[in-house]
């Protein structure tokens, strides 16, 4: 894995150094008439970035959240209708001690027939209308970049798939298939320790989790299907997804981790009102291998909420509220039936979310301030920098990540050890 990593990285370097090819090398390359048929523009950056925590966690030598410098390419090539996109990244992780690589774009876009467009390889998939929340998004997520200092970007995980929008006057179509179950970038414990119920304590200091992935085969493809429309600037939307649980929040007979089958079916709103935008989205998941909640093994089917209003308080002021909702299902049976009944979640959680943004000095200064607090479990968790955009080369971001509770086996409180402060320095071309 190491030795890919490198060859990665060192491709992507190469990428990089083709940025300065001439005109006269771009014509031998593709040919005379390449200006008159496509186009092609290179873009990246090269960024340092640096997090600590504000407490020590006994289960890592290592203090550090975030310590890499990293080099991004991206690059959009447009011919004869096709539309070629490019987005990769090599970084050292100074925390892991190891080079990493990653496309997280390389795609094919053209339309069809008249109405559809096609996105066909790798790439990033999002839908729903949650800020950092995501209720009918069952696409990969990675979630150490929640806490360790990274761009929000990164939240989102690629996967390989192929992305069809069908557009109809009734209704407009957008369907997702990803071949082969990808999972989320979850938090293994070699970066940051999490509760484990087994131990009654965090465990972590390394990757602790030797999951099962469901076997690499069509019915186990994942598909996501969302319908929607706006009518009278209200945007309406359906949603279904056929696949598996993201995370490996179940076992299997041999008590190893695992992703249990799921469906899901939603819907959401989303306008204007009173000055501001508005969103109101639920979900029910379908664990499809425990119908009545009795099986411990598998995690149990439920419901989530989420209403959303944003608007702009004063001038360069915005302000968002989101309230957040997760209803267990048949829970009398999970407590009769699980093993650790006294770490069970609540049947109901709650969560409440403050965004504030404020913009200043023509907009190159951005302090933004995301808040987590659940009513339920009385924790927190803190997610607030502030970014300054020198020109429009250099720029500069400094954050901190506070999580704090009551319990420590909580959702979010598990990880108060993870709390830290971070920068990033970058240069972009």
């Amino acid at each position: 894995m190491k030795t890919t990593s490198k060859i990665l990285l060192s491709s992507i370097l190469g990428l990089a150094s083709n940025c300065a090819i001439s005109a006269e090398q771009d014509d031998e390359l593709w040919g005379d008439d390449w200006e008159e048929q496509g186009t092609q523009s290179w873009r990246g950056y090269l960024e340092y970035g640096f997090g600590k925590r504000l407490s020590s966690d006994p289960l890592f030598d290592n203090q550090q959240t975030l310590n890499e410098i990293k080099l991004y390419i991206e690059n959009d090539i447009e011919f004869d209708q096709v539309e070629l996109k490019v987005k990769a990244e090599g970084w050292y992780d100074g925390v892991l001690e190891r080079y990493k690589g990653e496309v997280r774009e390389l795609s094919l876009n053209f339309s069809a027939f008249g109405n559809t467009d096609f996105t066909l390889g790798r790439q990033v998939t999002t839908w729903g209308t949650g800020d950092l929340l995501f209720v009918n998004d069952q696409f990969p997520k990675g979630w150490n970049a929640y806490f360790n200092g990274r761009d929000d970007n990164y939240v989102k995980a690629p996967a390989n798939a192929i992305r069809i929008n069908s557009y109809f006057d009734s209704v407009n179509l957008d369907f997702v298939w990803t071949p082969e179950f990808t999972p989320d970038k979850y938090i293994n414990g070699d970066r940051f320790s999490f509760f484990s119920p087994m131990v009654q304590t965090n465990v972590g200091g390394e990757n602790v989790i030797n999951d099962v992935e469901p076997e690499s085969k069509f019915s186990n493809g994942e598909f996501a299907l969302r319908l929607y429309k706006t009518i009278d600037g209200v945007e309406y939307a359906l949603y279904g997804y056929k696949g598996f649980d993201k995370r490996p929040l179940g076992v299997n007979e041999e008590l190893k981790p695992t992703y249990h089958k799921r469906n899901l079916w939603g819907a959401s709103v989303r306008g204007s009102a009173w000055d501001g935008l508005y969103n109101v989205e639920m979900v029910y998941e379908d664990a499809r291998e425990d119908a009545n909640g009795t099986n411990p093994l598998v995690n149990n089917s439920l419901w989530k909420l989420l209403i959303g209003y944003e608007t702009e308080l004063l001038p360069k002021l915005n302000i968002g509220f989101q309230y957040y909702l997760e209803w267990i299902d048949d829970y009398n049976n999970l407590m009769a039936n699980s093993p650790f009944p006294q770490y069970e979640p609540e049947e109901k959680r709650q969560w409440l979310t403050n965004r504030i943004t404020y913009r200043a000095l023509q907009d190159k200064l951005t302090w933004t301030l995301f808040s987590f607090y659940s009513l339920t479990d009385k924790e927190h968790f803190l997610r607030w920098n502030v970014n300054y955009r020198q020109d429009d080369n250099w720029s500069y971001t400094l954050g901190l990540n506070l999580i704090d509770g009551k319990e420590n086996h909580t959702f979010f409180n598990q990880f108060e050890k993870a709390s830290n402060i971070y920068f990033r320095l970058r240069y972009n071309f």
